[in-house]
């Protein structure tokens, strides 16, 4: 199944066939930043999981946070670098091409600040979604922001279940994070529900 998707997703990008890939980033993700500038003597640590091209993640890397991406489309990622690489930003963003669900790779020894998802757990098949927020869980400092821009629940043509909604979300990634912000809204595109959400990084473990 993955391996399907991620090939999808693949040609999809060689294709140019990339609605999501807007190159523009969310004013919700701007506003967010432009209210809370980083703390730390050393920069914020922000994870981008999802990252496509590298849009959201070379603004936050712009803005002064250290920054790691991630997404399953390699040639996203090669694109991602590319332009890390023209900006001359090398040195505050890193690009991954791995699957979402596993991030093991990744070390809890520098927690992120920031965690932002702007359309990729929508599309995690149900099955991988607590290894997704396990990791999640594991990766954020405590009181970390979790920015999540999802669909709503809905199955495609084919069958699919995409989508989830607040009450599936509390019960996926909490007791870790708690909703603190909920926007619903409607995805053009697809013509579904969709909802912004702000959630914290709580004390308590998974």
């Amino acid at each position: 199944m993955l391996r399907n998707r991620r090939f999808r997703f693949t040609w999809r990008y060689l294709r140019g066939h990339t609605p999501w890939d807007s190159g523009i980033v969310p004013p919700e993700v701007v506003a967010w930043v432009d209210t809370h500038p980083t703390k730390h003597a050393e920069p914020g640590r922000a994870l981008d999981v999802g990252c496509g091209t590298g849009t959201t993640s070379l603004f936050l890397a712009e803005h002064g946070w250290e920054v790691v991406g991630v997404d399953f489309a390699p040639n996203a990622v090669w694109r991602a670098r590319r332009k890390a690489r023209r900006a001359g930003l090398t040195d505050r963003v890193t690009f991954h091409s791995a699957d979402v669900s596993r991030l093991g790779f990744l070390t809890a020894k520098r927690p992120f600040d920031l965690l932002i998802d702007i359309g990729c757990l929508h599309g995690v098949p149900h099955a991988k979604r607590p290894d997704y927020a396990a990791h999640l869980a594991r990766l954020a400092r405590p009181g970390a922001t979790f920015l999540l821009y999802a669909w709503e629940p809905f199955t495609r043509d084919n069958g699919m279940r995409m989508g989830i909604d607040r009450d599936g979300l509390h019960d996926l990634v909490g007791p870790a994070f708690t909703i603190a912000d909920y926007t619903p809204g409607r995805e053009v595109t697809v013509d579904v529900g969709s909802a912004w959400y702000t959630l914290q990084r709580t004390d308590d473990t998974p």
